[in-house]
């Protein structure tokens, strides 16, 4: 059962003085982007590879810098309202969040070859890009609650107490919380478990999170158009990360019975990280004739160190249980939180990226534009800096190359042009990126529409996205289980089905000059 766990501690892996809490889900987060950008491209699928003239093609393709006639500058706010439905053990939970950012900004300047000087030089113009795309957004709220007749989640605090002790050094610190908190006996087991699961009982669980943060990528980007056949362009990226999440699990006795030792807990996991990368892009458009041009792109991975802080509390209720060990406290309630924070510092490699284009052009009235993209996620990889760390960095990078696969993705966007008006069409398709995608899902469908128009040197743009995701995910931590030597029984811990239903809408303003 070693696929999608959050932990390996499977090996009975003894991690020093501290431990790291990154896994394989983590490196999902920061390598699975799909773009954002003007609201042209939000509203054309975010196919962009091949057109050329927008400036969210510095992400996709910078070749289609090449395609500028003329300077311009813009900015693009986005309001999203994100839902997610979850589904555990039955029992179904919406939650809801609303927040407004910034999905790009920038500046192309173009210097465009006229008169003798565009009959006599084979290079039609040049351009420089300089500016930002929001390439990635984690906010999120999201729950979903169940009644667990089957497993508890303080087994798999037992679980860690077993194979790690219960000392405040390790992170995430599972035994020592379980066991200060009082939900596991003298012998690190489980009370929960043993009082009423086992009895034929139940316990109420949930699970709540927030989170906030993105990823944002600056770009510097050179291309030009050589005799109006081929446009050739190269980008250059420094990305920061920001991810901010608070996550909440509680478990409560579902049997009224007020003397089996436990009432209720509610543990929180608290994560700051932050980072910074760097990565580079190439790309060519080739224009074959008045109506198709195709487009190929390349983007290496992107290389990011990262810091994470982390912190961890429990409060529990255990109802008569430490007046039953003799001691001088009493109170059925108690609350642990470890000395202090966690800190790590890691490097982790995203996935490299091929895409393929093409756009057929309707004359004045539009074009037609497709992209396909291969994303390699199963070339991700973790560099944990101290060699005391070598195990876990291989486990965790075998994780990732037995739980991912790489990906194809389909973008496709039609628009249609009258006089100084766009309407514009869009759908993109991104496939999953689990090998047991049967199991976990994880397949994403856009749907977008927008407007457009051009009044002189000014243009604005908007867009509509309504963004679907199915997956799947354990309802709490798991852990290697069911080892005879340890007393670990295999855990039964339930799937938790996701429904994401996200919605965009975005705005982009901007202004041409110089040509």
């Amino acid at each position: 059962m070693n696929r999608y766990f959050n932990l390996i501690l499977a090996a009975g892996i003894l991690l020093p003085a501290m431990a790291v809490a990154q896994n394989e889900l983590d490196a999902l987060r920061y390598g699975q982007v799909t773009g954002a950008g003007t609201a042209r491209a939000l509203s054309l699928g975010g196919a962009g590879g091949s057109y050329g003239a927008d400036f969210s093609s510095l992400s996709i393709n910078p070749a289609g810098i090449g395609q500028y006639r003329s300077s311009e500058i813009m900015i693009t706010p986005v309001l999203r309202l994100n839902n997610i439905k979850g589904t555990y053990l039955g029992s179904a939970n919406n939650d809801d969040r609303t927040r407004l950012n910034l999905s790009n900004f920038g500046v192309v300047f173009t210097k465009a070859a006229k008169g003798r000087e565009y009959e006599s030089s084979g290079w039609k113009s040049f351009s420089v890009g300089l500016g930002f795309n929001r390439i990635a957004d984690f906010t999120a709220n999201g729950y979903y609650a169940g009644n667990n007749s089957l497993s508890s989640i303080t087994e798999e605090f037992a679980a860690d107490a077993k194979y790690n002790g219960v000392s405040d050094q390790l992170a995430p610190p599972f035994g020592f919380l379980g066991y200060e908190g009082y939900v596991l006996d003298a012998n690190h087991e489980s009370i929960p478990y043993n009082n009423i699961i086992s009895k034929g009982g139940s316990v109420n669980q949930s699970k709540s999170w927030n989170s906030k943060g993105g990823i944002n990528e600056w770009n510097l980007s050179l291309g030009g158009n050589y005799m109006e056949k081929l446009l050739l362009g190269a980008s250059v990226a420094l990305t920061s990360y920001k991810y901010d999440r608070n996550t909440n699990y509680t478990e409560k006795d579902a049997t009224g019975n007020p003397n089996n030792d436990f009432d209720f807990l509610s543990y929180n996991e608290l994560l700051t990280t932050t980072g910074i990368g760097f990565n580079a892009k190439l790309g060519a458009i080739y224009v074959i004739n008045d109506v198709i041009r195709v487009g190929a792109a390349f983007h290496t991975p992107t290389w990011i160190a990262f810091t994470d802080l982390s912190d961890y509390d429990i409060t529990t209720n255990t109802e008569g249980y430490k007046a039953s060990l003799g001691g001088s406290d009493t109170d059925p309630v108690s609350r642990k939180q470890p000395a202090s924070q966690y800190q790590f510092d890691y490097s982790l490699r995203t996935p490299w990226r091929a895409v393929l284009s093409a756009t057929a052009l309707m004359g004045k009235y539009g074009f037609i534009t497709a992209d396909y993209e291969y994303a390699a996620y199963n070339a991700m990889r973790y560099n944990f800096r101290e060699n005391s760390f070598n195990d876990y960095e291989n486990a965790l990078n075998q994780t990732i190359k037995d739980t991912y696969r790489g990906t194809h993705n389909f973008r496709v966007g039609v628009e249609g042009k009258l006089s100084n008006f766009m309407g514009r069409l869009g759908f993109a398709y991104y496939s999953s990126p689990f090998r047991q995608s049967d199991i976990f899902d994880g397949q994403r469908m856009d749907f977008s529409a927008g407007v457009g128009a051009r009044f002189g040197g000014f243009f604005v743009d908007l867009a509509y996205v309504r963004i679907m995701q199915k997956q799947s995910e354990y309802g709490y931590p798991l852990l290697m289980q069911d080892n005879a030597d340890l007393n670990i029984r295999k855990i039964p811990v339930p799937l938790a089905d996701l429904k994401y239903g996200n919605n965009l809408i975005a705005l982009t303003l901007g202004f041409k000059f110089g040509s």
